[in-house]
Formats: structure tokens, C-alpha cells, sequence
């Protein structure tokens, strides 16, 4: 490096400035590009991994639609219970909700949350 710095001129033209900014901006371009390549490549190798077909494998029998297992209901009666702290409840149905339904409440709570004038 010292070897380098020693063959500059004290005192350098205007051409051999713009050949340093021109090598200069060539580099950062080169850097760019391979970047740009690199990028591309690990995008094909994804895109590739994403077009398998993947096979679900469960170790439990599937459940029908709407049917909620017997410790499922344990755990939401249990839940229930610390929720009422000892009081008297009756739990008459327990549904499977919609992903709609989180996000609708989710709303709801921001919505309360807000001071009406």
C-alpha cells in the first residue's frame, strides 16, 4: 500500500483525477453488480425450493370440521374458570372461530381504547 501512495504525484492533473474517480466508480459498480447476481441467484434457488410440492404428515388422526377434542374443552373450561374466579358458569357451546374473528377483536380493543369527545 505505502508503495502505491508513493507513486502518486504530489500534485495531479485533471486526467489523472478522472481516470482515479472513473476507476473508483467502476469498482463500486462491479461490487454492485456482483451483488445484484448474487441476490439474483439466491432468489432462483428459493423460488426452486418453493415450487416442490410439500407432503403434510401428522402424527394425530384428522378431526372433522367443528369438532373439538375432549382436552381442547378441558383446557377451555379450565380457562374459563380462573377467568370467573370461582363463580358459578355453564358453558353451553365451544366453536372453532374464524381468523376473523382475531382481527375483528383486535380492532375492537384499538376502537375502545380511543377517547370519544
Amino acid at each position: 500500500m505505502i508503495a502505491l501512495a508513493s507513486s502518486l504525484p504530489a500534485h495531479p492533473g485533471w486526467t489523472e483525477n478522472l481516470q482515479y474517480q472513473l476507476t473508483g466508480f467502476l469498482v463500486v459498480l462491479f461490487a454492485l453488480g456482483s451483488i445484484a447476481i448474487l441476490v439474483w441467484i439466491i432468489g432462483k434457488v428459493f423460488a426452486a425450493n418453493e415450487a416442490k410440492p410439500v407432503t403434510k404428515t401428522t402424527d394425530s388422526p384428522a378431526e372433522p370440521d367443528g369438532e373439538i377434542s375432549g382436552p381442547v374443552l378441558a383446557a377451555i373450561s379450565a380457562a374459563v374458570s380462573v377467568a370467573l374466579e370461582g363463580r358459578h358458569f355453564v358453558i353451553y357451546d365451544v366453536a372453532p372461530s374464524g381468523r376473523a374473528a382475531w382481527s375483528a377483536e383486535g380492532r375492537r380493543a384499538v376502537y375502545r381504547s380511543h377517547q370519544l369527545r
